[in-house]
């Protein structure tokens, strides 16, 4: 083989889309025994019809299945566009070389034996990333079960998921950091006929990580819907910015996310050698991005039905339709929570479905068919044609239990009236006979066993929907801040100085006294009353230790906490910088504010309800800078208390967009001064459009 140049300069994303259209493949070890890790991939895709071509390398045999096999990579005749390697693992690295020599751009590793295995496996994985990065080549793996283009029937992968399925091509791409959670999904995805457009399992990460794989399915023409599996994120800025090209490019994201739990965390760095992140930063990152977290594969699977069978109404105006009155009420109670809503219906409507049903029937939403419909499958039909034309309505939702007697009648008039009406329609259907369900979904009508599966896909969808507007408009995140080792905590006193250095929220008006004698000149300005904080970097809580005095209505009562708060801390034997006396400032609203630099996905805003209970019941969201005023607001709209914002009970309402410009401001500045590593505000008070940063922490570097 001849030296090729690998293209340099190039986004992860890029290199693995390269590689997902390769058409000359390389099997490094292939074997003739098409069981065998190395013989799985060539007889998949033999099988299956690659339309590119298959080169075995073996030394000990000069035909492999069939096929001609070379002794080395560097024997091929002509460019290689990727090589397959399943050697044992010491042999990896050698064969990677002489790949990049041969001008090889990518590889898929399925050998394990690297860092989830032991120290000398970890040092050779180590290597292997070293090499993607020196030559600008795609590595996917080690310790993986490889990838899968459907559309070109390239099956790099040993997995059992193959081995009675055929290759459906189609809209829905995945990419996991579990190669059993894989295989698991592409089962379920083939054997329900989805289709699959690309299928992506990581490994161990050396080169080509989760987020290469979500901004390459971003990317990728075939690709219509985008389900994950994360169990953690190394590149925590590209992972934003995939989910937010995702938003843009109008595909949703649905994903599992493993570690939840603290034992579920464990259990995952065992897994993968690497530590899961903090649950609620990843929940923060999807809640921003758009990205919908579901419980189960199942449940992924199932809200990407609706999206690829196209089966979403547009304004979600839901019309149900049911043979059984108590679970019309339960699939209407469900509905509305899932996001959509059922509309009254017309009284032309109403008059139209009153001709249909039985006299003992109300023509009104949910629609109730009852049993008649056994001695008079016509009416599921007239009914259905009904609904189907309604103007108050723009989508179907069918509850349908057995009735296995006149199933293929029931099936021909849902058919009839989707073809009829063109708008999505989505079936609710316990016991199903296997031939229905499979002529709905060849009708791209989505068929469901239950209520609760059936609304739970619906409500993931229109989270997804719900979402994507404001998530498109987050610019690039900015790169994470590597943590400052000498960084130290300020006192309240030194931390409420260097807030009034960066603006945006107010200070109370207060001083620092290190006698009782200093107090009386201190406060001649500041009218009372007043409260006492002892100021030492061993009390930073300091309602924790009874270091706060409240309510001190003169300079005499100031005078007197000053000289209890300095003889508290000299009896606890604790460093003191003084007493810090302050204006006492009053408010409707207590808020606990939060600045800090995540090191995998960069620095995040935490706001939520405040005061001294505040981890007792926490109400709080997060998001990722940059910030702005729209994207604050809408934070604060989203927490629970949000309703005591605009006024409840008589209580004095807050002017929330002040208070979020504020916040803005302050983000602002925290992300342009690298030095700042954290800020809390605890309370951040509130009345009509002022901020008062009552109690607050900094930590810097020097």
């Amino acid at each position: 083989m001849m030296n090729m140049t690998i293209t340099m300069n190039t986004t992860p994303a890029d290199r693995l889309a390269r590689l997902m259209a390769a058409t000359r493949v390389a099997v490094v070890g292939a074997s003739d025994d098409p069981a065998k890790l190395t013989g799985r991939p060539i007889a998949y895709m033999l099988k299956r019809g690659f339309k590119g071509q298959i080169l075995p390398v073996n030394p000990s045999r000069s035909q492999v299945q069939g096929l001609k096999s070379y002794p080395s990579l560097a024997a091929i005749d002509g460019p290689v566009d990727l090589a397959i390697i399943g050697t044992a693992p010491a042999q990896v690295e050698p064969v990677v070389e002489e790949g990049i020599r041969c001008g090889i751009a990518s590889f898929v590793v399925l050998s394990s034996g690297f860092a989830e295995h032991d120290a000398e496996g970890a040092r050779l994985q180590t290597r292997l990333g070293a090499l993607a990065q020196q030559h600008g080549i795609a590595l996917v793996g080690p310790n993986c079960l490889g990838v899968i283009n459907a559309h070109s029937g390239l099956i790099a992968s040993f997995t059992t998921a193959m081995e009675g399925n055929a290759l459906v091509p189609g809209g829905f791409g995945f990419v996991t950091q579990s190669g059993a959670l894989g295989a698991y999904w592409l089962d379920l995805v083939l054997q329900s006929g989805l289709g699959v457009s690309r299928w992506i399992t990581t490994g161990n990460e050396c080169d080509i990580d989760i987020a290469a794989g979500l901004s390459m399915l971003v990317h990728d023409p075939d690709t219509r819907v985008i389900g994950a599996y994360v169990e953690d994120v190394k590149h925590g800025t590209a992972f934003r910015d995939a989910l937010r090209d995702a938003a843009r490019a109008g595909k949703p994201v649905f994903l599992i996310k493993a570690g939840r739990s603290a034992a579920g965390a464990a259990a995952a760095a065992s897994h993968t050698g690497a530590i899961a992140g903090e649950d609620r930063i990843y929940q923060a990152c999807f809640d921003q991005y758009g990205a919908v977290r579901v419980s189960s594969i199942t449940e992924l699977i199932d809200a990407a039905k609706l999206v690829l069978f196209d089966a979403l109404p547009a304004a979600g105006q839901a019309g149900i339709l049911s043979v059984s009155g108590g679970a019309g009420v339960l699939l209407a109670d469900a509905i509305e929570s899932a996001g959509l809503s059922l509309p009254r219906l017309t009284p032309d409507t109403a008059q139209e479905l009153a001709r249909c049903l039985p006299k003992y029937s109300k023509p009104q939403n949910p629609i109730d068919l009852t049993a008649n419909v056994l001695s008079d499958p016509t009416m599921f039909r007239r009914t259905l044609a009904v609904v189907s034309s309604a103007p108050e309505l723009d989508c179907a939702i069918l509850f349908i239990g057995l009735m296995h007697s006149i199933a293929d009648d029931l099936a021909r008039a849902i058919l009839s009236a989707r073809e009829a009406s063109g708008r999505p329609f989505v079936v609710v259907w316990i016991g199903a006979p296997p031939n229905v369900v499979t002529r709905l979904g060849a009708a791209r009508i989505p068929v469901y066993g239950d209520i609760p599966q059936a609304v739970a896909a619906l409500a993931n969808v229109m989270r997804s929907a719900k979402a994507r507007p404001m998530a498109r408009e987050i610019p690039n995140a900015p790169p994470p801040a590597g943590p400052h080792p000498e960084a130290c905590q300020l006192t309240e006193w030194r931390s409420k100085a260097r807030l009034a250095g960066l603006g945006g929220l107010a200070i109370p008006a207060g001083v620092l006294v290190i006698s009782p004698e200093e107090v009386a000149a201190a406060l001649a300005d500041i009218p009372g009353p007043y409260a006492a904080k002892l100021q030492s970097p061993q009390m930073l809580h300091k309602s924790d230790h009874g270091a706060v005095v409240l309510g001190l209505a003169d300079v005499a009562s100031a005078t007197a906490a000053t000289a209890t708060l300095l003889e508290q801390g000299a009896t606890a034997g604790v460093s003191c910088e003084g007493v810090l006396i302050e204006q006492m400032v009053p408010f409707d609203f207590e808020l606990v504010a939060g600045l800090r630099r995540d090191p995998v996905f960069g620095a995040v805003l935490m706001v939520g309800r405040g005061g001294v209970e505040v981890e007792l019941a926490p109400d709080v969201v997060m998001g990722f800078l940059p910030l702005g005023d729209d994207a604050i607001e809408a934070m604060l709209r989203g927490l629970r208390c949000a309703r005591l914002f605009d006024g409840f009970r008589g209580r004095a309402s807050v002017d929330l967009r002040a208070v979020a410009r504020a916040l803005a401001e302050l983000c602002e500045r925290f992300l342009s001064e690298s030095r700042l590593e954290e800020i809390e505000i605890n309370p951040l008070v509130l009345r009509g459009a002022s901020a008062v940063a009552l109690d607050a922490l900094v930590k810097e570097a020097p």
